[in-house]
């Protein structure tokens, strides 16, 4: 497997499906209602990524296999703090097919070591509650957990 810098069209196709998933996942989280979430999202993603592939300090990698196969991709931002560079995942996805083989942790495996590279000393991400198959990988790999962040609904809803 490698990582490489995403290319413009990867982007395009991207983009309208991780707004779309992340609006459903900031709903299933309780955060955000299904009728604001699309234009939440779609705004959270103008604000973070204004220049697109393009915007300062924020990398967005592809994965490949060797045939040259699409396994996922990465979005990664960098800054300078007082103990060093810092990185923050903001997404990480395998695709389906590939899925449960490894190619996750293999992945994140490669952008540390792209990351090391860049001197950055340290890595963090957010992961929704209920994502239980990505938390299991990134306690696989050594992530520490540093906050949570609770809640309890006080209508009747649940």
């Amino acid at each position: 497997m490698r990582i490489e810098q995403m290319n413009q069209a990867t982007y395009d196709a991207y983009l309208p499906v991780a707004i779309e998933e992340y609006a459903a996942d900031k709903c299933r989280a309780g955060t955000w209602s299904e009728n604001e979430a699309h234009n939440k999202s779609t705004d959270e993603f103008a604000t973070l990524l204004p220049e697109g592939l393009k915007t300062k300090d924020h990398y967005l990698f592809t994965f490949r296999d060797e045939t040259d196969s699409d396994i996922g991709m990465v979005w990664v931002h960098v800054k300078e703090e007082s103990r060093g560079r810092s990185a923050f995942i903001f997404d990480v996805k395998i695709t389906s097919d590939k899925q449960n083989q490894g190619y996750g942790k293999e992945a994140l495996r490669l952008l540390e070591v792209m990351l090391k590279r860049m001197n950055v000393k340290k890595i963090s991400l957010h992961v929704f509650a209920h994502n239980e198959r990505a938390i299991h990988v990134y306690d696989s790999l050594g992530y520490e957990k540093t906050d949570y962040y609770m809640s309890k609904r006080l209508d009747d809803s649940h």
